[in-house]
């Protein structure tokens, strides 16, 4: 006897309980998109009221603003750099042909603590992510998904306006911007790590697919009326979302990340903590999507259509999905053959 164990979760397609960190709209057609990368980070440092660092940070508010992009000097070495990596980690087709940068970085000081805030936004246009396989097109469309957890360690320096040569990707260069410092006791320190630590790690966007809510919309009025920001894309009417944010026991527990550290900064003891919110991404892809593993890739099959009687949320698959499975399995097979040339 074949028991079924069915779950039912409550979620939100635009949940507000998790800073966004990737969405993306993918269209198998058009084969190009503008994903969105937001990278977030708290760092706090926390003195002793008392001393010299509180009387010279207590009324700190200051702040590193700027857009950058592809006329930055430096955008271009940026957006080869990650293009690298990504090939590299991921042995992923897609390349990114341009990119904007929207840097925020704050710093705001208090009787006991010094709180500095990173948001940075990265929108690169990708194109590649529509892979070659051995079925006719009508039969449907394989696209790439691993590039979505990529990370990349490379400091990202970009020509800034008033600034400089500045950092986007290491924390640390927003206090050597501000309190140069500050920023080389810290970096002499056993905090150094925090501050050296990339922004630029979505390797937590990786989580496998199985993990991320699905939901299938057969007219997209779903994803609009929920405000997701559902394109009607490459003539495709029809949308599969697939989330990452949502806690529940089929999905798991998303927990933020947090560090803590030690520093001495002019005869004072500091207190370093950083934390960074949990993951949460969305992806909408253009027609009816089911993923699957090869090897450690994975790989969305999209057909225009989705077979009749197709759950439209996590749960399970019928009949007519599990053929289409087998179909994707032998269009996968050229996918394969290809990685492994590369």
């Amino acid at each position: 006897m074949v028991i079924f164990l069915i779950t039912f979760t409550v979620t939100s397609i635009g949940s507000n309980s998790y800073a966004v960190q990737m969405t993306t709209v993918l269209s198998p057609v058009l084969n190009q998109a503008e994903p969105v990368f937001t990278a977030n980070r708290f760092i706090t440092l926390q003195y002793d009221p008392a001393s010299e660092l509180a009387k010279k940070f207590a009324t700190v508010n200051e702040n590193v603003t700027f857009k950058a992009n592809a006329s930055t000097p430096g955008m271009a070495e940026l957006i080869s750099g990650i293009n690298k990596d990504i090939f590299t980690e991921k042995q992923s087709p897609i390349l990114i042909e341009n990119a904007t940068i929207d840097y925020t970085g704050t710093l705001k000081g208090s009787s006991d603590r010094l709180i500095m805030s990173y948001k940075v936004v990265f929108t690169p246009t990708i194109t590649g992510f529509t892979l070659p396989s051995n079925t006719s097109e009508s039969a449907g469309a394989l696209v790439d998904l691993d590039w979505r957890g990529f990370h990349t360690s490379r400091p990202l320096e970009l020509q800034v306006p008033e600034i400089g040569n500045m950092s986007i990707n290491y924390p640390l260069s927003l206090l050597q911007v501000k309190f140069p410092e500050l920023a080389q006791q810290l970096n002499s320190s056993e905090a150094n790590e925090i501050f050296q630590t990339p922004l630029f790690n979505f390797e937590d966007i990786g989580t496998p697919m199985e993990r991320w809510h699905f939901l299938f919309d057969p007219t997209g009025s779903q994803a609009s009326t929920a405000g997701s920001g559902f394109q009607e894309l490459g003539g495709s009417r029809v949308v599969s979302i697939f989330s990452l944010g949502e806690s529940s026991f089929r999905e798991g527990v998303m927990e933020a990340n947090e560090f803590d550290a030690n520093a001495v900064v002019n005869s004072t003891n500091v207190e370093v903590h950083s934390s960074h919110p949990p993951p949460s991404g969305q992806i909408q892809i253009g027609g009816f999507a089911t993923v699957t593993k090869s090897g450690n890739s994975e790989i969305a099959f999209v057909t225009e259509n989705a077979p009749e009687g197709t759950t439209t949320a996590t749960g399970g698959f019928p009949l007519q999905v599990l053929i289409i499975l087998a179909t994707m399995m032998a269009a996968v097979s050229v996918f394969v053959l290809w990685k492994a040339r590369k």
